[in-house]
């Protein structure tokens, strides 16, 4: 009982951070974009461990969309 509940406020908190990671990379994202002129385009550069973050972080979201947040024991 109380192991199921750790779970799942863990499980809760790792959306949590996800989200807020992929809305960090949206306002990156966007804040390159408006600042980028037409004849001087400014490029948004993820290096490595920051896109595989962002990849696990969308992967688990989506999953979450489908399946859901909570553990069932």
């Amino acid at each position: 009982m109380i192991m199921d509940m750790l779970i799942n406020k863990l499980l809760l908190i790792l959306f949590i951070m996800s989200c807020l990671n992929v809305l960090r990379h949206v306002y990156y994202f966007i804040q390159a974009w408006v600042r980028s002129e037409t004849d001087n385009p400014v490029r948004y550069i993820i290096n490595g461990k920051s896109l595989w973050v962002l990849s696990v972080s969308i992967s688990y979201i989506i999953h979450s969309i489908f399946s859901g947040i909570y553990i069932k024991f």
